[in-house]
């Protein structure tokens, strides 16, 4: 997969400069579907299509782990590490989201310690919330509880502490900004919604593009957030004040001779210098600095 480096913005659109960069590592490793490094320590775990969950670290080339073998559970639909990163969790097609301790050497590291059913159609995307035992996921449930807190010290039974009736056709992207103690939600038809995790209620809510949300990532400052659509754009919100400070079109669109396919962006990231990176279905990631920090 190729490169794109953006390094600014003129008029609204990029300037790229057609620099590549240099192949340090590459495995034949096939349907990978998601990716998420360790906060601090040099590893990070891949999620596949065909379920199975690896665990690899930078500079060797066999995985240390494997959590879920191929063929035996259903395809991963995101993985994420926790803050602290001693534990991360991988939630499923199934509904299920699953959480493995990181202990090296540790007999029980290929098994989770914790196994939710948290949505009965599937779970799309979860966010641990800051240090505690809480998270969030979105997914699609039949009862319309698209967006749920869940607490993972309480008996299972009584671990859903709360349950928001949201997002008509499922939820599918989520993140947690811990300063404002909100979530900020995204779904199929474009709409962004912001809930109070304090109230746990619903604090505002806009349509932000004219196609589904598939990913969102919000600044490390919390002074804004991203947004990135099935269509392959990528807008810049205030966080504060949900005014729409950038707009990055066609990003990552992929097109054949008849139509726009695919489902646009598939993730983004966005560093505390404001450099931002995404991939998604065209076969490239980029890099791009927002205009105020040129």
């Amino acid at each position: 997969m190729g490169l794109s480096l953006l390094p600014g913005l003129l008029d609204g659109q990029n300037l790229q400069t057609g620099r590549g960069t240099n192949v340090i590592s590459r495995r034949p490793t096939y349907h990978i579907r998601r990716l998420s490094s360790h906060p601090t320590l040099p590893y990070y775990i891949s999620g596949s299509q065909d379920g199975s969950v690896s665990m690899w670290e930078w500079g060797h080339s066999q995985r240390i782990y494997m959590h879920r073998p191929p063929g035996q559970f259903p395809k991963v639909t995101q993985l994420h590490f926790n803050v602290q990163g001693n534990k991360f969790g991988v939630c499923d097609d199934s509904g299920q989201l699953c959480l493995w301790q990181v202990g090296m050497n540790s007999p029980s590291v290929t098994k989770p310690f914790l196994t939710l059913q948290c949505h009965n159609k599937t779970v799309s995307d979860f966010t641990f919330m800051g240090s505690c035992s809480l998270l969030a996921t979105a997914g699609l449930s039949t009862e319309n509880k698209n967006v749920s807190l869940w607490d993972t010290l309480m008996p299972k039974k009584k671990a859903c502490i709360h349950g928001f009736s949201c997002h008509d056709g499922g939820c599918p992207s989520i993140a947690y900004c811990p300063n404002q103690q909100s979530l900020i939600t995204g779904n199929k038809k474009g709409e962004v919604a912001i809930f109070d995790i304090r109230q746990r209620k619903l604090r505002h809510s806009f349509t932000a593009h004219d196609s589904g949300i598939k990913c969102i990532a919000v600044d490390p400052n919390e002074d804004f957030f991203l947004t990135g659509s099935a269509e392959g754009n990528i807008k810049v919100w205030g966080l504060s004040v949900h005014n729409l400070r950038y707009s990055l079109p066609g990003q990552h669109a992929r097109n054949t001779f008849f139509r726009q396919t695919g489902s646009g962006v598939i993730q983004i990231t966005v560093m505390s210098n404001s450099h931002i990176y995404s991939c998604g279905v065209d076969g490239t990631m980029k890099w791009i600095q927002m205009p105020g920090t040129l």
